[in-house]
């Protein structure tokens, strides 16, 4: 049972689901298994039960004598087995209010009730140890997000043609997104200040956002309402790839940039917390001097190998291999086999849907999921 807490498929988790869902919908129909949508403010699953979810009240009445809920943004239910869905702790990690009444309480408050998890990246899992002494790995299914798979390197002429539009002469050094806080972008400003005036001259910062109000003695050019399907050329032509934040859940732009061929300056939370995604094939900075290090290697073309770099993002979704199909595989198998927090408020209702553990097993395909021989 998926239940769709926000009926607008914008923004990454909409679209992370709308990608997932399909998927799963068509494993469990194909083998004689029932698959339940809580339908939300008019979204549709095709070939699922679409039934109106009145704040998850229809749960118990839905068909089925074995239930795994599983809800888009927190929201769980004591009147079946609930899965939840952990997408990151920023609010603890940066100090943003989590506490009763905050938009964030019910994910915390729901953690001690939920029979298992799904976790969108390593990051995420490790913070349920750390922060909630949630450490046992058999109640987590772990599958760290991917990108969509349209980020590849765009043409030549495509990339031209872009700058054209943009009046964009120089080679650019790109942002994207938001720019506040834990983002972190305070020491790209600073190790840009400390470049040599040459290096100021030769290049240019490319923001993807809001407008930069403060000078900082370099070409600053902001644009904003690019299309996802546009993004791949603005990767493309990227001389650096720059995003030093500190925290997030996954952290999908450098996935995107990567697959694009696009070299990466990446910061704390990648180096720290998720280095397996990168590795030596990204530069880290930290802090002001080694933003200027990392930029004055870029300078010199002291990067990895494009080639290398569109293998790595590969991994994470730009071949459809290794997608959104191979997430729903991950967390589709957790919620059929377990194992479950069986003496939680939800998890006293799960057991596994299936009674052999090398039963309803997948792998992916190049477009989808299959049954595994």
């Amino acid at each position: 049972i998926y239940h769709l807490q926000h009926g607008a498929i914008e923004g990454g988790v909409s679209k992370m689901w709308w990608n997932i869902v399909p998927h799963m919908i068509t494993a469990v129909a194909e083998h004689g298994g029932n698959f339940t949508s809580c339908e939300y403010a008019g979204v549709t699953f095709d070939g699922a039960a679409n039934v109106p979810c009145d704040k998850l009240r229809a749960v118990p009445s839905l068909p089925g004598a074995k239930k795994v809920l599983f809800s888009s943004y927190y929201q769980g239910t004591p009147d079946a087995c609930f899965v939840h869905m952990v997408y990151d702790h920023i609010p603890e990690r940066t100090g943003m209010d989590h506490g009763p009444g905050s938009e964030y309480w019910p994910r915390i408050d729901n953690l001690r009730h939920a029979g298992g998890f799904l976790s969108i990246s390593k990051s995420t899992t490790d913070d349920l140890c750390e922060l909630y002494g949630m450490c046992d790995p058999n109640y987590i299914a772990t599958s760290d997000n991917r990108a969509a798979p349209i980020f590849r390197p765009a043409s030549a002429s495509a990339i031209e043609a872009f700058k054209a539009v943009h009046g964009i002469t120089k080679p650019y050094i790109l942002g994207v997104g938001k720019r506040y806080g834990y983002k972190n972008y305070d020491i790209m400003w600073e190790g840009i200040h400390a470049l040599p005036q040459r290096m100021k001259d030769k290049y240019m910062v490319l923001l993807l956002g809001e407008e930069e109000t403060t000078d900082h003695g370099i070409e600053v050019l902001a644009v904003q309402g690019v299309e996802e399907e546009h993004m791949p050329t603005v990767y493309s032509g990227a001389a650096v790839f720059v995003y030093p934040s500190k925290y997030e859940g996954f952290g999908m732009p450098p996935v995107e940039a990567a697959g694009c061929g696009a070299s990466l300056i990446l910061g704390p939370f990648h180096r720290d917390r998720m280095h397996h995604v990168f590795g030596d094939l990204a530069q880290y900075a930290t802090t002001a001097e080694e933003m200027t290090a990392a930029l004055l290697r870029v300078d010199r073309g002291e990067v990895a190998a494009k080639e290398l770099l569109i293998e790595r993002a590969k991994l994470y979704g730009t071949d459809t291999r290794h997608g959104w199909n191979e997430v729903a595989k991950d967390y589709l198998e957790y919620m059929l086999h377990g194992p479950f927090r069986t003496h939680t408020l939800s998890g006293r209702h799960c057991v596994p849907l299936v009674d052999d553990p090398d039963d309803c097993r997948f792998e992916t395909t190049e477009h989808s999921i299959r049954l595994a021989d």
